[in-house]
């Protein structure tokens, strides 16, 4: 039985994935909305979605409020999950050529280690291609976070943002620098905010820039990266219990049509990514796939001290 009808006001990325909510493409009996998708980055938006109904939260905020007894909000709905493998840059002329090529090396960031970006970096470092991360020097922002360092990172002040840290990069300061990339298959191909500071910066270069080895590592590892989900606001599946399945529901019918919002060129990259990893990862669904990457990033928060303990993934989810 359906529960009474409601209004949600949500936030959204700006993406092809999500605009037939906003066009009226998409209805599901017995929910409205109101969409505000003015936020690129996931971090500004997650601060923006405390104040809504729908809209999304790191999984490291949510486990640590997992720890602390809050109840779970989240739902297998994941709008951008990247790679974490062309974040890496180091100098054109650089001898570093492969991942394990940093280890006694300085590699910087504004960016922390328990950040969803930076620590996602560091994860793919080590599981996908055997990177010590002990072995590293890292010049990252917040060295001192989290306080505890079970790993024996070598952890110092990092550069300001990521002019500066090019700016380090250029000057010999650092040997590479980890930077944001875009979502989905951008982080695959290109097309990014990566690409762009390289086109601003013809003397450096991703470290890895090869989709085939991208690909490979996925399908070696069946990792990519989880670190971002949709949530809604607390009480409110309590209010209206068959909520979450219908938003789950609304949220993949926007994710079917996102071809419809895509440009030529940007559904063959759509296309391409789906063949290179030999599978679609960009259902949303709670399967094996999911869970397996939201396991290892909660294992590698707890080994990095970013959380006291590890949990079932599952746990942080809504019942539906």
């Amino acid at each position: 039985m359906a529960s009474t009808s409601v209004h949600l006001n949500m936030v959204v990325p700006p993406a092809p994935w999500t605009r037939a909510l906003e066009d009226g493409s998409v209805s599901v009996p017995g929910i409205t909305w109101t969409c505000s998708s003015d936020v690129e980055h996931a971090p500004q938006r997650f601060i923006v979605s405390e104040t809504q109904d729908v809209g999304e939260n790191g999984v490291r905020r949510l486990a640590l409020a997992h720890l602390d007894g809050a109840e779970p909000v989240a739902l297998p709905v994941f709008f951008g999950r990247e790679h974490m493998q062309r974040n890496v840059l180091v100098r054109r002329d650089s001898g570093l050529r492969q991942p394990g090529d940093l280890v006694g090396k300085r590699v910087g960031s504004h960016l922390s280690v328990e950040s969803g970006t930076g620590g996602a970096v560091l994860m793919m470092l080590e599981q996908a291609h055997g990177v010590p991360l002990s072995r590293i020097q890292w010049r990252m922002g917040s060295p001192d976070s989290p306080p505890a360092n079970p790993m024996g990172l070598q952890r110092e002040v990092g550069p300001k943002d990521d002019d500066e840290a090019i700016d380090w990069l250029l000057r010999g300061d650092l040997d590479g620098v980890i930077t944001t990339s875009g979502p989905r298959y951008w982080s695959l191909f290109g097309g990014d905010r990566i690409e762009d500071m390289v086109a601003a910066h013809p003397e450096i270069r991703p470290l890895i820039d090869d989709p085939k080895v991208i690909a490979d590592a996925y399908r070696r590892t069946q990792l990519y990266p989880i670190t971002d989900v949709v949530v809604i606001r607390p009480g409110l599946a309590a209010e209206h219990p068959d909520l979450p399945s219908r938003l789950i529901e609304v949220f993949s019918a926007a994710n079917r049509l996102a071809s419809r919002y895509r440009d030529t060129d940007e559904e063959r990259l759509a296309q391409q990514e789906i063949e290179l990893l030999h599978a679609d990862p960009h259902w949303y669904v709670l399967g094996e796939e999911q869970l397996h990457n939201l396991q290892v990033w909660i294992d590698f928060l707890h080994r990095l001290g970013s959380l006291t303990r590890s949990f079932e993934a599952a746990e942080l989810f809504l019942s539906f």
